[in-house]
This record gives C-alpha cells, structure tokens and sequence, in this order.
C-alpha cells in the first residue's frame, strides 16, 4: 500500500492542474474494479456491476445486498487512487430503500473502521460528512440539497491538508476543517443498510492552487 500512497502524489505532480484521471469503478466488460468491505453490523457487502447505459461503459456498481440493520455501512475501496489531498468527482444515482436512501463517497481511509466520508441522503435532502473513527461516526458538516431518486448527481469533495470542502451538481455546500485524519489514505464509494445507488464515474486530480 505505500508505494500506490506514494505514487498518486507523484503522478499528480506531472500533470495540469486542472486534468483529472478515471479511476475505474467497474471494467469495460462489466466487473467489479474496487474491493469489497463493510463497516459495521449485518449482512457482508455484495457489489456488483449492473448494466446502465448512464454508466461508463454502461456499466454502473452498485451494492445488491440490502439490509436495513441499523450500522451497516458497506464499502468499494479503488485499489488504483490513494492520496491525501485531492479534488474528486464523483457521479452517482440513487435508486431505492425502504429505510435508507443515500450514496457515499469514502477517502483517507486508513481500514475498514477508519476514513472520513460524504454522504447524500434522499430521503431528508441533505449532504453529510462524517468522521469514523473506530466504526463510530462523527457529524462534521451538513447542508440541505436538492436529491432526487433515479436521477445522476454530481458529488464533488475537495480535501487539501486539515481543508476539506463539499459541492453537489456544481453548488458549494459547505468547508470544514479537521485535523484528527490528515494522512494519505484510500478512496473509495460508501452505502448504508438497504440503500441501492448507482456509482458511475469517479474522477480524481490534484486540488486547486489555494487563492492568493
């Protein structure tokens, strides 16, 4: 793991400031590209590609396993993007839950119990970042949004040192800053109970220069 830790700094270095690489989510031919966990109580999690022409590739992930028990958190961590400080986009969809109804984007994650996370909800409207911490959470940073079911949104999280800040479809939400997690870690797509979501593309890149 640290050579993938070392080297997404590295190859940001090479690259404009504005580019952005894909980090894979499912492959062209319709598997799985991150590796599977769970946070938590319940069933384990069981992620799988599903055929989505909003997807790329037509393919989107999405976690086929519901189960609304109370703490489940289940999880897709890229083995390809690990970094500390990032500009991320990622493109979701969600679907259904008779309990919960929310997507989630994981980062800086050091294990399975470990690792901040943005979570959307539709059933409340509302856009969360979370701090777990020995598989407990921590409320950081909330706002209301607009989240409708069956549509694609667009999540953006922005983290630079103890900075991290929050869009959805190109509106700032909300900046936060916190210490307690400021080393490099994975990234990854996060999903809670029975919630089912469509996780389509995840671009990641270097964060903006800081304003002058």
């Amino acid at each position: 793991m640290r050579s993938l830790l070392l080297a997404l700094p590295l190859l940001f270095a090479t690259l404009p400031a504005s580019a952005q690489l894909v980090v894979p989510l499912t492959t062209p031919d319709g598997r799985v590209a991150c590796t599977q966990g769970k946070t938590g109580i319940g069933r384990p999690a069981d992620w799988r590609a599903v055929a989505d022409p909003g997807g790329p590739d037509g393919w989107a992930l999405v976690e086929s396993e519901p189960d609304a028990t109370d703490q489940r958190f289940p999880l897709c961590i890229s083995e390809q993007a690990q970094g500390r400080d990032f500009d991320a986009t990622l493109r979701f969809k969600i679907i259904s839950g008779s309990r919960d109804q929310v997507a989630g984007f994981m980062f800086r994650a050091q294990s399975a119990s470990d690792y901040y996370v943005v979570r959307v909800n539709a059933r409340d409207n509302s856009v969360r970042l979370y701090r777990m911490d020995k598989g407990k959470r921590s409320q950081l940073g909330t706002r209301e949004a607009p989240v409708e079911l069956g549509k694609w949104h667009s999540l953006r999280v922005i983290a630079a040192n103890d900075r991290i800040e929050v869009a959805l479809d190109g509106k700032p939400l909300f900046g936060i800053s916190d210490r307690t997690l400021v080393q490099a870690g994975a990234i990854g797509v996060w999903s809670q109970g029975d919630s089912v979501a469509h996780y389509g593309s995840l671009l990641i890149g270097p964060p903006p220069p800081p304003a002058r």
